[in-house]
């Protein structure tokens, strides 16, 4: 038989060991692999973990959709956008470089590639030194004409315009003259002259070469272009517009000395539509950089 006190001293023990199970129990982590249960105080502190986006938390997944399908939208907008500044662009570009070459008022105006200078090195050349100098476009053709001869339609006809600037230590020049190259034909230059504009020095006459020597003279020989001088700004027309000259054609540009030495360079369009051109280049650089 037992006793009280043993039976009573045994339910204690028992109680204790459930006790002591149970805490144990409590005791560990929700997450533990031995982890049987999870009290009410525990499993209210647990935190599940959110989903991350770029740029933010995500609330909920129709929070989450609402703000991707925004950013979609925006990236789309944005592209739509790019696309269309980088198509006027484009188009800006190619109605500059169109009127450039072929524009309704002025045919195609060209310049000297460069100014060109003139050493006294240059195989026959009697002791000119100075520069061959280009000359903005299309303003200079609306300039007064001091003298002429020919065809001389900036309408109709393709046009080069230019000058000469001689140093303080050069030879006298008696005449200048320009004929344009180009492959198969040469080109057919069918007026020249000289404007009101540029230098003070004026040529006594001008003469063109039509079919014959394919060049244009402007003649300085009763009144000398002398050292320090410079000559107005001259010009040779050529015939079909638009077709007649192009860029990169090659010039041949003979002064005479009491003899003659000739020199060449390659023709540009006008200095303002070149800036419109680079600008619009540039611009159209920047975009694409954007773009990326």
């Amino acid at each position: 038989m037992f006793s009280d006190a043993g039976f009573s001293d045994a339910k204690f023990s028992d109680a204790g060991a459930k006790n002591t199970h149970r805490n144990a129990a409590q005791a560990r982590t929700p997450w533990s692999p031995g982890g049987v249960s999870m009290n009410r105080e525990v499993r209210t502190q647990v935190k599940l973990p959110t989903p991350q986006r770029d740029g933010g938390t995500e609330s909920s997944d129709r929070g989450g959709f609402a703000e991707g399908s925004g950013r979609l939208n925006h990236r789309w907008l944005a592209s739509i956008r790019c696309n269309f500044r980088r198509a006027l662009t484009i188009s800006s570009l190619t109605m500059a470089m169109a009127l450039s070459v072929s524009s309704s008022a002025y045919a195609a105006a060209f310049t000297l590639a460069g100014p060109l200078a003139i050493t006294g090195s240059e195989a026959g050349n009697p002791g000119v030194i100075g520069t061959l100098l280009p000359v903005g476009l299309p303003s200079s053709l609306s300039d007064t004409i001091a003298l002429s001869t020919g065809d001389t339609s900036f309408l109709t006809n393709d046009v080069v315009v230019f000058a000469l600037s001689l140093s303080v230590a050069s030879a006298a020049v008696d005449e200048i003259g320009l004929g344009a190259n180009s492959v198969p034909i040469l080109p057919n230059p069918v007026g020249a002259g000289s404007f009101n504009a540029g230098g003070t020095e004026a040529p006594q006459a001008v003469t063109v070469g039509t079919f014959t020597t394919l060049k244009a003279a402007f003649d300085y020989a009763a009144t000398n272009l002398t050292a320090g001088e410079t000559t107005q700004n001259l010009f040779v027309t050529y015939s079909p517009a638009g077709s007649a000259l192009s860029i990169g054609n090659t010039v041949n540009i003979s002064i005479s000395s009491g003899t003659n030495f000739t020199v060449q360079t390659t023709l540009v369009p006008e200095p303002s539509t070149a800036l419109l051109v680079g600008a619009g280049l540039m611009g159209l650089g920047l975009r694409r950089r954007s773009l990326r």
